[in-house]
Formats: C-alpha cells, sequence, structure tokens
C-alpha cells in the first residue's frame, strides 16, 4: 500500500506521516519545499519509506505524476491563518480528483473543518458566528466548494472529515465522530487523534461519500 499524502508539512500533515510511517506504509510525501521536512525526525523502518515529491496541488502535471502507483490520496491541505481569498481547496481539489483519475485511484481522505457546516446548531453561538467565522470566511467558503465538488464526484470514495478547533494534545485514542454534525458538547481534538481517525479511514467504508466530524 502507497499513500500519497499532501501537506507533509503542516501541523496535521507532521501527525499523518508520523502515523504512516509507524505503520509502516509507503509515503510519497508532497512538499512545496524540501527544506521545511526533516526527515530524521521520523523513526523510518526503511530507507526508501518516503519519497519527497517537489509539487503542489496548483501544479497539475507535476501532481498528476507524483500520484503515480499510489493507492490512496490523503490531503491536510491547509493555508493556515491567511484570510486571503483562496482556490487552493476547490481549484487544487480539482486537480487531486483529475490526478486520481489519470493514474486509476479510487480513495481520497480530505479535511475541511467543523465551522462550514452552518446547519450544525453545536456552533451556532456568538463568538463563532461574530468572531471566528468572520475572521476566516475566505477560507471557509473555499472549504464549502471544495465540499460541494466532492459531493458531485461519486466515482472517487472520498471521505471529507470535518475536525474541530485543532490542538497539539498527545494521542489519546479517544475521540468520538458523528456524520456532518459535531458531537454534542465536542468542540477540540488533537491534530494527533485526528491523525488517527485519518488513517484508520484508509482501509475503513464506513464514512465513504460522508463528512465526518472529530471532536473530543
Amino acid at each position: 500500500m502507497k499513500v500519497f499524502l499532501i501537506g507533509a508539512t503542516g501541523g496535521t500533515g507532521l501527525e499523518i506521516l508520523d502515523g504512516l510511517v509507524y505503520k509502516d506504509y509507503d509515503i510519497k510525501a508532497m512538499v512545496r519545499n524540501s527544506s521545511k521536512m526533516n526527515l530524521d525526525q521520523f523513526n523510518v523502518t526503511r530507507a526508501d519509506q518516503i519519497k519527497l515529491v517537489r509539487s503542489g496541488v496548483l501544479e497539475p502535471g507535476k501532481l498528476s505524476d507524483g500520484l503515480r502507483n499510489c493507492d490512496v490520496v490523503i490531503s491536510a491541505l491547509g493555508t493556515g491563518t491567511d484570510n486571503s481569498y483562496t482556490e487552493v481547496y476547490s481549484e487544487g481539489g480539482r486537480n487531486i480528483l483529475a490526478a486520481m483519475r489519470a493514474n486509476g485511484i479510487k480513495r481520497l481522505i480530505t479535511i475541511t473543518s467543523g465551522l462550514v457546516d452552518l446547519s450544525d446548531p453545536s456552533t451556532d453561538n456568538f463568538f463563532l458566528n461574530r468572531i471566528i467565522r468572520p475572521s476566516f470566511n475566505k477560507i471557509y467558503y473555499d472549504m464549502t466548494r471544495w465540499e460541494t465538488i466532492l459531493d458531485e464526484n461519486c466515482d472517487i470514495d472520498w471521505t471529507c472529515v470535518r475536525p474541530t478547533t485543532l490542538t497539539d494534545k498527545k494521542i489519546t485514542g479517544e475521540y468520538r465522530v458523528k456524520e456532518n454534525h459535531c458531537p454534542r458538547g465536542g468542540t477540540k481534538i488533537g491534530r494527533a487523534d485526528l491523525a488517527d481517525f485519518i488513517l484508520k479511514q484508509i482501509y475503513s467504508r464506513e464514512f465513504i461519500h460522508k463528512k465526518p466530524v472529530v471532536a473530543y
């Protein structure tokens, strides 16, 4: 099993990469700048276990070449806290889907946010509606466009994970998952536990074409 990981240098991406190494997967990690990736921090089991691919999701040709011979795509793509207008989720997502089809890859696990669904009563409060959502509205808007694109593509076995507020808490293995809406009272999830859930989806069919929200 060979996994193609997008967003490998971000906080969540690093946790996913660490989990993939621990579980002895063959990995292609996409990075825009290889100097940001220190492979010595991972306890690799084989010298060639991690291969770095210099590309970006807005470079469709390089992306398609990088996906060659992979079985699963995991996207931990993110824009950080920069709320500038972006199409990295939507246009980047289209490029991911096209590259997957070109390489005959069916399984995609991607990440958006637990705040994209305005119908979720668990996230309907003053702080989130008046402070957090407006502060990152351009990011959430493009995440929503990406989710809409996924809804229209049933030939790919996608799972769109919606994490709650991310923390650096160490892995516990104890968290709750609910489809579409946040588990009652849940507001946070550690990146390590989020990565744990994502890795479990590689072989699971439980959330195919679904949007699970993960929280403590």
